[in-house]
């Protein structure tokens, strides 16, 4: 109905859910917002595809496999969200973050473009971080791998 809808009337649609089962089927463009800010923007493929920012990784990792039996326990993103009404300096994740360092916890990530149309804010893009291998989706066997530190 919201396709028809779109389409029947030439309008976008807003959704802000963390279903990202309705995120993948309704989607154009994806914005993933932690802490009250933009964290990572594409179109959807970039986003379930060549993750950048952690934060999506862990998203993305705690999602279900359809149809598969699962042995182990679904992954989760450790820690609570900061009090907004006390935002953090710096990485609004670092507490929460497998990947922080010194820099994360004193200053603000700046956007980075990733590509035409994706970009993210972390300090693991920058040239001097460490190497990290992003989240990685098999786009055709439907498996997906977990983040590697380098």
């Amino acid at each position: 109905m919201m396709n028809h809808l779109k389409r029947e009337l030439k309008m976008a649609i807003v959704l802000i859910t963390h279903n990202l089962g309705i995120v993948a089927r309704f989607a154009e463009r994806i914005s993933v917002m932690y802490a009250g800010k933009i964290i990572e923007s594409g179109t959807t493929d970039d986003i379930f595809y060549s993750p950048r920012h952690p934060y999506t990784w862990g998203l993305l990792s705690s999602v279900p496999a359809v149809g598969k039996k699962r042995t182990e326990k679904l992954s989760t993103i450790k820690g609570t969200p900061p009090d907004l009404f006390m935002p953090p300096i710096g990485c609004g994740f670092y507490d929460r973050c497998d990947y922080r360092m010194k820099v994360c916890k004193e200053n603000d990530p700046p956007s980075r473009e990733i590509g035409d149309s994706h970009w993210a804010s972390c300090w693991l893009l920058d040239a001097r971080a460490p190497g990290v291998k992003p989240y990685v989706v098999k786009r055709h066997s439907g498996e997906s791998s977990c983040k590697d530190v380098m």
